[in-house]
């Protein structure tokens, strides 16, 4: 992602939409799932320094217009939580800037691959990889995004180290991005929450409760059971237990959904993954390519009878199926010798940014129905 690829301006600078932002502005904080009034924030600021955590920020009088956009450009608001049921916590000032954010939570057991996979993806889009969507993707807290590419995706893709799962008990966004296309400008964040937190839907997962779409990570190798290992149950009760505290009631879920069959590279050499795997990365957005993907998923996964695992599909009004490695190989001991290779990994969020509005072309409106 680079400098040059900023999707408007920032809040403060010629042109902004305001500074902090609208007043009359509404947005759900992705933590607390309060409802935070622009208007009620004041004007309070902080900046954020490792190893100090949050500071007041104070901008004198005489700032230029240039040096307060630059500062503004990484400044934070104090979340008010209103239900005071939440530890103290911050969000980005351009949270409010932009379209209404899309919050995108990954659902899995734990070893299921959630955090290898998001570390990836977001490795591609730091290479590029969305440009030929025509997107742009920028931090939108350069910080935190600094932060997750030091300890998570340069250590896999750089150094091939094996990352540990994630913490038990987190209550924290993993990453956010400002991704953009013609259409506009949307603050997009990723959670990734512990398998075990998921299916018991301890208190750290009441972000489910505000995600505008979901990520289904499975491991291939668990569901057909190749190398020996066994034990899918845990994933389809964790899929049980957020679908289930998600659905309505009645009528199906208007939260599009992926499910990636992650770990794919283990079943190379087997069709219908083969043929997918060896695919060259598409040229722009294909839905009848990402249906024809769906089928063969949901066939790959009906023969394994892992039928449990396809709720998701039965759940939720739009979602596709996709074959993805997040490594391209099984990791040895703490690492991966041989390098690590992503196979696919952007397939699925490209569909849930085409489900979700981001990609404005009419082909969009076919992904996942």
């Amino acid at each position: 992602m680079s400098p040059a690829t900023e999707p408007s301006p920032v809040p403060g600078a010629p042109g902004a939409p305001g500074a902090p932002g609208d007043p009359d502005r509404r947005v759900r904080c992705p933590l607390c799932l309060d409802t935070v009034r622009w208007g009620d924030v004041g004007d309070e600021l902080y900046s954020f320094a490792d190893g100090a955590g949050y500071r007041p920020l104070v901008l004198p009088p005489t700032t230029s217009p240039e040096k307060r956009a630059g500062v503004l450009r990484t400044a934070h608001i104090r979340c008010p939580n209103q239900s005071g049921d939440t530890p103290r916590h911050y969000l980005p000032l351009l949270y409010s800037i932009y379209q209404q954010p899309i919050v995108v939570g990954f659902v899995g057991a734990s070893l299921s691959g959630k955090t290898h996979l998001l570390a990836a993806m977001i490795g591609e889009i730091e290479n590029g990889g969305l440009a030929r969507y025509g997107l742009q993707a920028v931090a939108l807290d350069l910080n935190r995004h600094r932060s997750f590419l030091n300890s998570h995706t340069r250590p896999l893709l750089e150094r091939g180290d094996k990352l540990q799962g994630t913490r038990e008990g987190v209550v924290d966004f993993a990453d956010a991005l400002l991704i953009s296309s013609p259409a506009g400008t949307w603050p997009v964040t990723f959670f990734d929450i512990g398998g075990e937190d998921l299916g018991q839907l301890r208190d750290n997962t009441r972000f489910l409760n505000g995600v505008t779409a979901l990520v289904f990570v499975l491991d291939s190798d668990i569901v057909t059971g190749r190398s020996g290992r066994t034990g899918g149950r845990p994933a389809d009760e964790t899929y049980r237990s957020v679908l289930s505290l998600l659905h309505p009631g009645a009528g199906l879920l208007d939260v599009p959904a992926a499910v990636v069959i992650n770990k794919s590279d283990i079943h190379r050499f087997d069709p219908p993954v083969e043929n997918w795997l060896r695919r060259p990365a598409p040229a722009g957005l294909d839905p009848e390519r990402i249906l024809a993907e769906s089928r063969d998923a949901y066939a790959f996964l009906h023969r394994a009878g892992a039928t449990a695992l396809l709720e998701p599909y039965r759940t939720c009004r739009r979602c596709t199926l996709h074959f993805a490695s997040a490594t391209g190989g099984e990791a040895r001991g703490s690492g991966y010798p041989g390098g690590v290779r992503p196979m696919r990994v952007l397939e699925p969020l490209v569909a849930l940014l085409a489900m979700s509005g981001v990609l404005a072309e009419p082909a969009a409106q076919e992904v996942g129905r």
